[in-house]
């Protein structure tokens, strides 16, 4: 019983290690931000001016 109760502890702290270091360890690639601003429930709810102003917002330049 005793070991049972023990490997379900150290499964569930296994699984917030994994979550976490996911988390952690994720590269925000800049090219993506605005795929991350539409999904946003505001951009949705925006008019075309707004959803413009919005993606320029978080666009880079890159230069050649």
């Amino acid at each position: 019983m005793l070991v049972g109760l023990l490997m379900i502890a150290v499964g569930i702290a296994l699984a917030g290690v994994t979550a976490w270091f996911w988390k952690a360890s994720r590269v925000d690639n800049p090219v993506l931000a605005p795929l991350e601003v539409i999904g946003e429930r505001a951009f949705k709810d925006a008019d075309e001016d707004t959803r413009k102003a919005m993606l320029r917002d978080v666009r880079t330049t890159v230069e050649p």
